[in-house]
């Protein structure tokens, strides 16, 4: 199988890259944007918070569904057909959302919306498809790494579109974005390869839902025992109903002939244990990162109070504009560096970059353990902590890449992203027990603790360190076109274009 060589390429290797961290930005904008609605006054957000918290869980749970099924038929019946789709859905469930009526309308609209969740493994699919042999770790850095920067720069923007407009431009703008982004794609995206995609004689549209299914009811127990806790219920029946479908999807798996998901895969040892490390990663530094920075930068560390001024000794005390600032920026710097982490995968393998990235993040949170009061101290240590995640979200995903054949990209690096929304959910709420644990009890108002800061930071270094076990054990190297894609000298233009 012979790489695409530039002038194949419908918008060039740049453009193609551009649209599908264009079409990333929609799937991350809409994950975070909508979260400003739970503290928008008036309408029918004046319910109470456990009938607003579906605008952000229903998104995340049809993501989950939607990333089961997408990757596959991305694969199967052509990536960027899949995802012109997915983006058009996407668009549908915004203008739903922002003429919605009443909370249920809107809620269906998010719905909707949240199939732009799978559009990751689809870019990522192309790039492999599409790109020359020496130019794919670059191209999955970049699309992963965009995540980043799009995700903390949504919260930021949709806070000033509720202080400058209406909440109803939160939706209009991702219909714009996903609209845009979907005529890029017509344009600018070249059809996949009949040589890339998957040969089938049907859909397993049963193996699927369970699988699916079964992922979206873990996942809403994990995301619920925020609220409840993990002896709940409520909890406990969703889990087991979760972990039961998965049960039986493996065994139905097994069965059939051309399964949604080919279990062989697993049998590949860089495979599973690059599973193994998505799972620890999205546990610790990823999964906790965001709530713990936004813990730091919003914890005040001084208390006015009738005796005198009371010193805390965890936060800076910055706005909600503020932390949504540098959020921003350290975000973007990640972003920044996409290169350099591309280039590393490319000439060193994936599980360099993972243990880069572990590195990166213990020493980032070790720096903020020094001085969690100290702004300079805490800019500088999260911002080594979101370079070393700029390395860890490349890495997850081509670590995949590496090691499965170009037809089953997308369904492969699928199933990495489900996990890794998975174990998200499950730390967003252990991260908010560990917080929570000794306290600073002022009046009505309780503060973090260094113990509890201390146990999120231990928690997440101890998961780095596991990382970097587990990549140890991972076998060396498997460029891309190892499984039969034959690695050419870039051309003159090729080169030229990159520059």
């Amino acid at each position: 199988m012979s790489t695409p060589p530039v002038s194949t390429l419908k918008g060039g290797v740049i453009g193609t890259l551009v649209v599908l961290v264009f079409a990333e930005v929609v799937a991350a904008f809409e994950t975070t944007m909508a979260t400003q609605l739970l503290y928008t006054p008036g309408e029918f957000f004046t319910k109470d918070l456990s009938a607003l918290i579906w605008i952000v869980t229903v998104y995340a749970l049809a993501a989950a569904l939607a990333t089961c099924f997408v990757g596959r038929l991305g694969d199967q019946f052509g990536r960027r057909n899949v995802l012109i789709a997915v983006l058009i859905v996407s668009l549908v469930g915004s203008v739903i959302s922002a003429c919605a009526p009443s909370l249920t309308v809107l809620i269906a609209g998010r719905a909707l919306q949240g199939v732009s969740g799978a559009i990751l493994p689809l870019a990522i699919g192309i790039v492999r498809a599409s790109f020359p042999a020496g130019r794919i770790a670059l191209g999955v850095a970049v699309v992963s790494t965009s995540a980043l920067v799009a995700g903390a720069s949504g919260s930021l923007v949709g806070g000033v579109l509720l202080d400058h407009a209406t909440w109803h431009w939160i939706f209009w703008s991702a219909a714009i974005l996903a609209g845009a982004s979907a005529f890029l794609a017509c344009t600018m995206i070249r059809r996949d390869p009949p040589e890339t995609l998957a040969s089938a004689k049907g859909i397993d549209w049963f193996g699927g839902i369970l699988f699916g299914g079964g992922i979206a009811a873990t996942l809403y127990g994990a995301t619920t025992s925020k609220d409840v806790g993990w002896n709940s219920t409520q909890v406990l029946v969703f889990i087991v109903i979760g972990v039961a479908a998965l049960v039986l999807w493996y065994q139905w798996e097994r069965r059939i002939a051309d399964p949604m998901i080919d279990l062989a895969m697993f049998a590949d040892r860089k495979f599973s244990l690059g599973m193994v490390a998505t799972a620890l990663i999205a546990l610790g530094p990823i999964g906790m990162g965001t709530v713990l920075s936004i813990t730091l930068y919003r914890t005040p560390n001084v208390i006015n109070s009738p005796s005198g001024d009371i010193s805390l000794p965890v936060g800076l005390g910055y706005s909600a504009t503020m932390a949504g600032v540098l959020g921003f920026l350290t975000a973007a710097a990640s972003f920044a560096i996409a290169p350099l982490i591309g280039r590393t995968s490319q000439n060193y393998g994936a599980r360099t970059g993972l243990m880069a990235g572990s590195g990166l993040v213990i020493v980032g949170l070790g720096i903020v353990c020094f001085a969690p009061t100290n702004p300079v101290v805490v800019i500088a240590g999260l911002l080594l902590s979101v370079f070393g995640n700029g390395f860890l979200y490349a890495g997850m995903p081509t670590v995949i890449v590496e090691c499965v054949t170009p037809e089953h990209t997308s369904t492969a690096t699928g199933i990495n992203a489900v996990v890794r929304t998975t174990f998200q959910a499950v730390a967003a709420s252990l991260v908010a027990i560990l917080l929570t644990v000794s306290p600073i009890i002022l009046g009505d108002n309780s503060f973090t603790s260094r113990t509890g800061l201390n146990l999120v930071v231990g928690v997440c270094i101890a998961a780095c360190l596991l990382t970097m076990v587990v990549v140890s054990r991972i076998p060396a190297q498997q460029p891309p076109h190892a499984q039969g894609e034959p690695s050419a000298a870039p051309s003159p233009a090729l080169d030229e274009e990159i520059r």
